[in-house]
């Protein structure tokens, strides 16, 4: 079974206006959604501390796919 991943644009994953929040939040975890995120503390350009981010947010059937049938 193969996953097929796409990006998403900003205008593509808000659609339309009219849609209510949990519309919104239910078709992102239906689809599945990355959010990435670092954060670095320089001082005088000195690399003093990384802080990085993966969370993957997805309804639990998309994460755990086993290919399993029925």
């Amino acid at each position: 079974m193969a996953i097929e991943l796409q990006m998403a644009s900003a205008q593509d994953a808000l659609g339309s206006r009219d849609e209510r929040l949990v519309d919104l939040v239910d078709g992102l975890l239906d689809h599945g959604v990355v959010i990435r995120g670092e954060l670095w503390l320089t001082v005088a350009d000195v690399d003093l501390v990384f802080l990085g981010l993966d969370l993957v947010l997805a309804a639990p059937d998309k994460i755990c796919a086993t290919g399993e049938t029925g």
